[in-house]
């Protein structure tokens, strides 16, 4: 398990694409707007895609395999009616289910929308000493700061900075250059999830806080990175170290606790009747 989280959103978003697609209404007016891709008859266009997912903080590689894919989705949903599937009692049936689990999902989206809770930072702290063991791993993890470059020499400067002053003082120096890719702080991960395995094999032999050797990989991605700790299998992280997810988590569990609260206001305001199922 791995305790950083990479917030993409991107499958939720893949989801209600594919819903989409399967269920969109391609009309004459859609022919006059730029579009993406076309399937004869049926058109993508930006709106469809902006609509569904944040095309701003989506990389562009992902956006065009989503336009591929429905390209790919769309001849063999149009290959299907052509065969007449869609006119067949199992396809009505499994579109009766999807629809009523869609219109669950939005119902229950629609409850959510607006959902605001108060708390502070006493509130967490309190969460989190009732759920410790959220905030473990059964098996060896690293807490790192990796720095990644394009470029060799930039990398060695930031290597020679952070050995000579501190981590943070060299990701200062290096911040806004365009051959530093990327910066991760406070990465939390168990050693198969650690990339590149260079890092791993070299963590297992450093000391606290000490700065790595440079290392290459095969697509001349520089890394140096810093040993913070290692945490044994079963150790608490700090909460300070954890407190985001701490945070999601409490606002999850409080989410929970109105779906409770809503599904119980609607088993009281309804005729219900279950009987129990016997073989006969």
């Amino acid at each position: 398990m791995t305790i950083s989280r990479k917030l993409s959103g991107l499958k939720a978003d893949y989801l209600l694409i594919i819903i989409f697609i399967f269920f969109q209404n391609c009309s004459e007016e859609k022919i006059d707007q730029e579009f993406l891709a076309r399937v004869n008859d049926s058109y993508l266009t930006r709106e469809d895609i902006a609509s569904l997912i944040d095309t701003s903080n989506t990389e562009v590689s992902e956006i065009n395999f989503l336009i591929k894919d429905w390209v790919k989705k769309e001849l063999l949903f149009q290959k299907a009616i052509e065969e007449g599937l869609t006119d067949e009692k199992t396809y009505e049936d499994i579109l009766l289910k999807s629809s009523r689990e869609l219109a669950i999902a939005l119902l229950i989206k629609k409850k959510f929308e607006n959902f605001e809770i108060d708390f502070n930072d006493q509130d967490l702290i309190n969460f989190y000493n009732d759920n410790k063991s959220l905030y473990q791993n059964s098996n060896q993890t690293y807490q790192l700061n990796i720095a990644t470059f394009s470029d060799e020499d930039l990398a060695i400067k930031f290597r020679d900075l952070a050995i000579e002053s501190n981590w943070q003082k060299a990701v200062q120096f290096t911040s806004g250059k365009k051959e530093l890719k990327s910066v991760q702080t406070n990465f939390i991960a168990e050693e198969k999830d650690i990339y590149p395995n260079e890092i791993a094999r070299l963590a297992n032999g450093m000391h606290e806080n000490e700065i790595s050797i440079l290392i290459k990989d095969l697509k001349n991605n520089f890394y140096v990175f810093q040993l913070v700790k290692v945490f044994k299998p079963f150790e608490i992280y700090p909460f300070e170290l954890v407190k985001d997810l701490v945070k999601e988590n409490y606002i999850a569990s409080k989410k929970l606790e109105l779906f409770e609260s809503f599904l119980s206001e609607l088993y009281s305001n309804n005729k219900i009747e279950v009987k129990e199922w016997t073989r006969k």
